[in-house]
This record gives structure tokens, sequence and C-alpha cells, in this order.
């Protein structure tokens, strides 16, 4: 029996008397017990963690993403933005092929320009005639919509309602979000009930 020695370095067996329990063997410690000092910060460390720029900035950004995405899912559950969804989901939208179309125009005036230069002329004429088409197509989808709003919603300012829904009918269909519920070309009614 080591008189000054805090640690035996054999496992002992602690009996307790009087019990018909076997005895439990108790083993060295691997690591040293921390410093009331180290507990705390590592209790600290738990509660509000210390991180590196990097790591905050990460934080920070999720942080920004979960905020806007909590308000983009307010403002598109009002009912009035499902309605404004849901007219402009049901027709057919130039703006929504405009930038497929205007970057195959932009490759074949490029294509024309050199093999036929007599054709050459002719693309900015159509070029402008589609923006031309663009624009009615806008403004006749725009005012459907605004008579569909005065209609459901006459206490509504429609303030802001224009740029909701050219944003969404600029949107290519499958990358719509909220996903289109109501089919293309289909005859509009409001409220929809879901099938």
């Amino acid at each position: 029996m080591g008189l000054f020695k805090p640690y035996d370095e054999q496992p002992t067996e602690v009996s307790t008397p009087g019990s018909a329990q076997p005895p439990v063997k108790t083993q060295k410690k691997s690591i040293p017990t921390p410093t009331r000092k180290q507990a705390e910060a590592a209790r600290r460390n738990r509660i509000q963690p210390v991180l590196t720029a990097k790591q905050a900035k990460a934080q920070e950004r999720q942080a920004r993403y979960r905020a806007r995405d909590a308000e983009m899912a307010k403002t598109n559950s009002l009912p009035y933005n499902t309605m404004i969804r849901d007219w402009v989901d049901h027709r057919w939208n130039i703006a929504e092929f405009a930038l497929p179309i205007l970057i195959l125009m932009f490759v074949a005036t490029l294509l024309m320009s050199t093999r036929f230069p007599a054709l050459y002329s002719v693309f900015p004429i159509v070029i402008w005639g589609f923006f031309g088409l663009l624009v009615l197509d806008t403004v006749l989808m725009w005012f459907g919509c605004r008579t569909q709003l005065k209609n459901h919603f006459p206490h509504e300012p429609l303030k802001g309602k224009f740029s909701y829904a050219m944003s969404r009918s600029m949107m290519m269909r499958r990358s719509r979000n909220p996903v289109p519920r109501v089919k293309r070309g289909s005859k509009f009614s409001w409220p929809y009930e879901e099938e």
C-alpha cells in the first residue's frame, strides 16, 4: 500500500461489507480532472460557442436565408397573391419564353451577319416585333389580373401586385415556386378548388 500515492497502478477491488454483490473493479483515470476555469469555459462554449470568422459568416448567411424563406412563405400565403399566381399560371405568357427566344435571335443574328447579309437587316425588325408582342401580352395579363383583383379583393390596394404578377410570368413554369396548381389554358375560376 502506497502511503503517498493517490492512485494505485493496479485496479483495486471495492466491496461493501454485508452485501452479496461481487466486488467492483475501479480503474485509473485516462484524463486528468479539468480545473474549475476549464470547466466553466467549456460550459460557456456549449451555451454560446466561440465561432471563427468563417463560421460566423456561414451562420449569419443561414439566418438570412431562413428569414427570407419565412418572409416569402408569409407573402405567398396571402389570398390575393394566391389568386395572382393562379391567374398567371392558367394562361400562356410570352414573357416566360422571352429569354430563350432572345438568345436564339441573338445567335441567329450573328450567323446571318456572316452568311446571309441581306437577311441581317430583317432581324432588328423581328426583335422589335417580339418586344411589341411581349409588351402587349404583359398589358393584357395585367388588365385581366387587375379585374380579378377588383372583383375578389375590392379593398386591397394594387400597389406591388403588378411586379408580383410580372415576376411570376417571367419564370419558366417548371421553376416557379410555389409550384403551379392550375393547368395552363384552363378556364380561370376563383376560389380554386383542388380536384
